[in-house]
């Protein structure tokens, strides 16, 4: 792969996409040397003359380390997905010099070895990152957003500074054309363990080639030990620094924020929030990638911020746009994604919230999203086109892929009719996107031992990833795209035409259900505002 050209501009494959990413060290590479950061291939050190010594000797190599080596470093979207970029990266300590992104093309011809070679072929270009303070720990976190990439070569960077140390240089694949085929992986509630990176590891073989990735929430699960999340980062480094990531909370990221225990306040301080870089809010956002839209949202995980009323009026807007532009023709799908479930069969965890599923689904009906992609149940699971959980044409395919590795669910003894397919194990979605047509595909390898599937079981990672599921959707006609043309509603109307306070009520109902240590304070309160919502 090293003497491999960038002649095509999609044969490239990742950075390390062979390797798996088990190793910490891996993950931080030549980060903790400037110099060797700079130049990957030094020369060797020449043998000297020792006076009084017969023999030449090779004296040590003396090694300035950096003083803040950058580490955990990922890249996401933030303006056009074919000439941006948004990188974040964290420093050790709060005294970390100003560090900058050095960035540039990487031409037709250049190999793989030349374009890692900073020091022998310069990075053109260069941003100054801005610099905060890393949620609950005495380190900085630095995010830069980069726009005028050519959007027909490869972009490559690195980043730091020649006072802090640099990173060693990245490659990102340039954005496909709207005309050209394309890829996307999906999954959620991932973890640091075996399994995590047994997965990490899959998805970045050449066979698993893709474009963007999607995480459904619940990355790292921190619960507030912060120092897991740069774990987490350096663990998925070779992977979400090569490869376009766009993210959303769940209820675990919850945990991760300085006032938990202080509900309905604007908490302003979640980890998720410091440690990524993207549009809008950060943890609800909208992007488009080639012809198709996106919206992804917190679906409640973060109730305690007081802005799940504003993330509805923000998703009732902007689909409302895209319902519009899907009917004109310039873009052919919408796509929801989220942490919670809108319906699930895993053991336990159904019903899930109804009073927040009637608002979320009308809205979802009322512009005609094609897909919702989510997380959290530990399970994968698929619907048929469905509304409020029945069967129906006109709705959205629930495509849950919990699967991360965190560990391994089961689902109840009956299965609902709204699903389609149905499976237990670790895996992930993959996505194929052509104009006028999604293939999506799921593979995963099932548990060995039935005794229980809830822990981590270690004899799945010597299996190999199957197809489990394979589905296709094509664009709705167009004269049923017109009919969800409508204009959008406002926060206040929102507001006016639902119960709020019991909406709030019982999604903190169903995130204490399901995460113990969320503030019981303010769910007594309304459960005796509200007991029969409360049951």
């Amino acid at each position: 792969m090293s003497t491999e050209s960038f002649g095509n501009r999609r044969k490239f494959l990742k950075l390390g996409a062979s390797v798996p990413v088990i190793s910490l060290a891996a993950a931080c590479g030549s980060e903790n040397n400037p110099q060797l950061a700079s130049n990957p291939n030094p020369s060797p050190t020449q043998p000297t003359e020792t006076p009084g010594v017969g023999n030449p000797v090779t004296p040590p190599n003396v090694v300035v380390p950096a003083s803040h080596p950058p580490r955990g470093v990922h890249a996401a979207l933030f303006n056009d997905a074919s000439t941006s970029r948004a990188l974040c990266w964290f420093t050790d300590g709060l005294d970390c010099p100003a560090t900058e992104i050095q960035w540039g093309p990487v031409p037709a011809g250049m190999s793989l070895t030349d374009a890692k070679n900073a020091l022998a072929n310069p990075l053109p270009n260069s941003a100054m990152a801005s610099t905060t303070q890393t949620t609950g720990l005495e380190n900085q976190t630095h995010k830069v957003v980069v726009n005028g990439i050519d959007p027909d070569q490869a972009f490559r960077y690195r980043v730091g500074s020649s006072e802090s140390g640099w990173s060693e240089v990245f490659v990102i694949d340039p954005t496909p054309k709207a005309d050209e085929t394309w890829t996307m992986i999906h999954f959620g509630d991932h973890g640091i363990g075996e399994l995590p990176q047994r997965l990490t590891a899959e998805i970045m073989k050449p066979q698993h080639q893709h474009d963007l990735l999607l995480l459904a929430g619940d990355l790292c699960y921190a619960d507030g030990n912060q120092p897991i999340w740069d774990t987490w980062f350096n663990q998925n480094q070779a992977l979400l620094a090569t490869t376009t990531t766009m993210a959303v909370p769940g209820n675990h990221e919850n945990k991760d924020n300085v006032a938990a225990d202080v509900p309905l306040l604007p908490l302003k301080d979640y980890a998720f929030n410091n440690r990524f870089n993207q549009p809008g809010e950060v943890s609800f956002f909208s992007f488009d990638y080639n012809r198709v839209h996106f919206f992804g949202f917190t679906g409640g995980a973060f109730l305690e911020d007081g802005k799940i009323l504003k993330e509805l009026a923000t998703l009732e807007a902007d689909l409302a746009v895209a319902a519009v532009r899907r009917a004109l023709g310039q873009i052919d799908f919408i796509v929801v994604f989220q942490h919670y479930t809108i319906w699930t069969d895993q053991e336990g965890r159904a019903p899930g919230n109804p009073t927040l599923i009637a608002v979320e689904d009308q809205i979802l009906l009322r512009y005609g999203v094609d897909l919702v992609l989510c997380g959290h149940d530990h399970v994968y699971q698929r619907s048929k086109p469905m509304v409020l959980g029945q069967a129906n044409p006109l709705g959205y395919i629930q495509v849950m892929t919990g699967t991360g590795g965190q560990s391994i669910r089961e689902f109840e003894p009956n299965i609902s009719a709204w699903s389609e397919k149905h499976f237990v194990g670790l895996g992930f979605s993959k996505y194929t996107i052509s104009p006028g047509k999604i293939i999506s595909q799921y593979f995963g390898t099932p548990p060995i031992s039935d005794e229980d599937r809830s822990r981590v079981v270690h004899e799945s990672l010597d299996s190999n990833f199957e197809l489990i599921d394979e589905f296709e959707i094509t664009p709705r006609p167009l004269r049923l795209a017109k009919s969800f043309v409508k204009p959008p509603r406002t926060e206040t109307e929102l507001a006016q035409a639902h119960d709020w306070p019991a909406i709030y009520a019982h999604t903190l109902a169903r995130n204490c259900a399901h995460e113990p240590a969320a503030p019981r304070g303010f769910l007594h309160k309304y459960q005796r505002a509200y007991p029969n919502l409360m049951g």
